[in-house]
């Protein structure tokens, strides 16, 4: 039954308070490099290394290399995208200033 461990792993990997918070950083923020995600979430490399690998390999957020650098950005293709706007959409916008806006 591959499609449920699919939704499995999905579920799981956005079960996660602080991956949702990724995940509506990168909607409000679009694209990032990972060493502005460390520098927003004032976290080491390591420890926000490994919830985005957990998003990629759900295949939640798409992920570039450039040169040295790995950036991420939502992937709008997966059929959990339209969940996650109506998420986003309840969150209150003043709160995406103070937690997820680089603004």
């Amino acid at each position: 039954m591959e499609i449920l461990n699919q939704y499995a792993t999905i579920f799981g990997a956005i079960s996660d308070e602080f991956r949702l918070r990724l995940l509506l950083y990168l909607y409000v923020n679009d694209e990032r490099c990972v060493c502005h995600i460390c520098e927003f979430f004032d976290m080491g490399q390591s420890s926000i290394s490994y919830h985005l690998k957990i998003l990629t390999d759900a295949n939640i957020i798409n992920k570039k290399q450039v040169a040295v650098w790995n950036y991420y950005s939502i992937n709008k293709s997966n059929e959990i995208y339209s969940i996650l706007i109506d998420i986003f959409k309840s969150v209150d916008k003043k709160e995406w200033v103070h937690s997820v806006s680089n603004q």
